[in-house]
């Protein structure tokens, strides 16, 4: 018991010690080297994450199917592979240790969000959102960051910390990996699952706009994107309620990034839009317009008729589980730029 207390109290003047103000500042400066950065640093500046990135991976997947359980996703083969493509190509040029599943939500709430070990998901609703391909591509950038960063698992690693009920485990070998998953699935899609925090988020926009630049996209487009979030919000709340639950903004965010992008080294010229983005927007445009007209005819139609009301299976035979292991890609990063 001696012995614990002792410990505590170390973990207690460590916490004191390692505030945030202390690693504040630019991190991650050597911007040439972006690929062959450890990115994940030590949880309190002393402890490495209690998670592997192979339990990270699993997490991630479990987390995965839970939400594909009752999430509509976009088929549409045309749409899914351009948004896989853009994000992979920045994945590419990222300090991603993980390959990375990108799929999208059919779905008008602007918002993406990105799992523990690379299952990343972008809302239909935020690509309409987006003017231009650097728009979309800038949240893709930060959400590929917070999987970088391992913000999810490393929040977990942190709050373990300051379970001194079970600091023995620390000590013993008592697998702190599987006590963060129990408690991460005991949470649900929220910002502890996420690895939001205000330091988390700062550490993604820089890393997010390192990888925009890195990938050749217009930096500012992460600016812009924001702005205009934020303008609307004041006139339709609602609309982006979910995205500014997941995606917290400081006042000194946009000018933070705006100040890294200064540090960024300058390129000849910059990937703003293309007109497979407008193609994709257009087709995403058409299908909703298309399933509007066929619910009003329909709705038309059925007001004259009788409804019937189908019961769920509740007969115990178990859903087959979506195979989110046997397609995940493999991570292939490539030193040159995109042709």
């Amino acid at each position: 018991m001696r012995r614990m207390s002792r410990i505590t109290s170390i973990l207690m003047i460590l916490v004191m010690m390692f505030p945030a103000s202390v690693f504040a500042g630019r991190k991650h400066k050597d911007v040439e080297n972006i690929g062959n950065r450890k990115i994940n640093g030590r949880i309190l500046g002393i402890f490495p994450n209690f998670v592997s990135q192979e339990k990270e991976i699993q997490l991630g997947a479990q987390f995965a199917q839970l939400f594909e359980e009752t999430a509509r996703l976009v088929e549409d083969p045309v749409v899914t592979e351009y948004i896989n493509r853009v994000g992979q190509e920045i994945v590419k040029h990222s300090d991603a240790k993980v390959p990375f599943v990108i799929k999208v939500v059919d779905t008008d709430e602007v918002n993406a969000f990105a799992l523990p070990g690379g299952y990343l998901y972008v809302n239909k609703g935020l690509i309409l959102e987006a003017d231009n391909e650097s728009e979309l591509a800038g949240v893709l950038a930060h959400e590929i960051a917070h999987v970088t960063a391992r913000h999810a698992t490393e929040r977990m690693s942190k709050a373990q910390l300051l379970q001194f009920a079970a600091i023995p485990a620390l000590f013993v070998g008592g697998g702190l990996a599987g006590y963060g998953i129990q408690n991460g699935l005991g949470l649900g899609l929220n910002l502890a699952i996420l690895g939001i925090t205000r330091k988390s988020e700062a550490e993604a926009d820089q890393l997010g706009t390192q990888y925009l630049w890195n990938t050749e996209y217009d930096p500012q487009g992460f600016i812009t994107f924001f702005e205009k979030l934020e303008a609307r919000q004041k006139d339709k709340p609602g609309k982006f309620a979910s995205f500014f639950r997941t995606h917290p903004t400081p006042e000194s965010r946009i000018e933070k990034v705006q100040k890294e992008i200064s540090y960024l080294p300058p390129k000849e010229e910059y990937i703003v839009s293309s007109s497979e983005f407008e193609r994709v927007k257009a087709r995403l445009i058409e299908t909703d317009n298309q399933r509007a007209q066929l619910g009003n005819s329909q709705g038309q139609a059925d007001a004259k008729r009788p409804t019937l009301k189908r019961k769920t299976n509740t007969g115990g035979t178990e859903k087959e589980e979506p195979a989110l292991k046997k397609d995940r890609p493999t991570l292939k990063r490539t030193k040159d730029s995109r042709g």
